[in-house]
């Protein structure tokens, strides 16, 4: 046992960098390994376009395929913009340089369906977690699907103020259902998405624990603004420690969720 811990402390202390936190860090890495009987959906989405949805899919999706035995694969459902497959791909259509699996499908949810179910057609255990790129907002039928039949929900939310402002009033808006979703199975991620915004970051943070939801802010990081694709040894250590607990809660939350 000793050892053992030995092992995933070093890996954690390479992972996000020696620090006073090591145990929380190991503490992650054990939650992130936690065995899945079936494949967990995990569906990525924000109240707002081009929000983040696609980056915070690509780090959580490298993250967790990092971690886990099985594989993860990582849907891009939006074939046309390709932002998810930019960020995970040197060049289209040559797979993912990291270790999720990118597959495509059509924007609509007949198709989201077979592509899921294709990408599961090895086994129903070969495939511990498929995170999906919801294109648009929350409220189309990509996310509404996915807010309705995933075991889990990640809510990105950037910094920028107006549209923070604006994210926050349509999330008042949610039906009981889709707070109960949000408060039950959900994961709220603030993305700094500039070095100017952290106090709106901080005031978001404090307006969402007023609402009973504790978000996970991934920092303002150089590489993320201006890397395509993502190389997860780029990142700064911060961001890999904020992408280390969102995957955790992720695994948190499906390993508790009733298939």
């Amino acid at each position: 046992m000793f050892d053992r811990f030995r092992r995933v402390a070093a890996e954690a202390a390479y992972l996000v960098g020696g620090s006073g936190r090591l145990q929380h860090d190991v503490d992650l890495i054990a939650t992130c390994r936690r065995p899945i009987a079936i494949t967990r959906r995990v569906g990525v989405t924000s109240p707002v376009v081009n929000g983040g949805a696609s980056t915070v899919t690509a780090l959580l999706a490298t993250m967790l395929a990092a971690q886990r035995a099985d594989r993860v694969i990582a849907v891009d459902v939006d074939p046309g913009g390709a932002e998810l497959s930019r960020r995970l791909e040197l060049t289209r259509g040559s797979g993912a340089i990291e270790g999720a699996n990118l597959v495509r499908s059509d924007p609509t949810v007949p198709a989201l369906r077979s592509t899921l179910d294709a990408a599961q057609s090895q086994g129903a255990r070969d495939v511990g977690l498929a995170v999906v790129d919801c294109p648009g907002t929350m409220f189309d039928e990509i996310a509404t699907e996915m807010a309705n039949t995933g075991h889990c929900t990640v809510l990105v939310v950037p910094s920028v103020p107006h549209l923070a402002e604006y994210c926050l009033q349509q999330l008042d808006q949610l039906a009981p259902a889709g707070q109960d979703v949000l408060l039950n199975r959900g994961v709220v991620v603030i993305t700094v998405v500039d070095s100017s915004t952290g106090g709106t970051a901080r005031w978001l943070g404090d307006a969402f624990r007023e609402r009973g939801l504790d978000p996970v802010v991934v920092p303002y990081d150089p590489h993320i603004a201006g890397a395509w694709p993502l190389h997860s040894s780029e990142l700064e250590t911060e961001t890999r420690r904020a992408v280390l607990e969102l995957a955790a809660r992720v695994v948190g939350i499906v390993t508790r969720t009733a298939s």
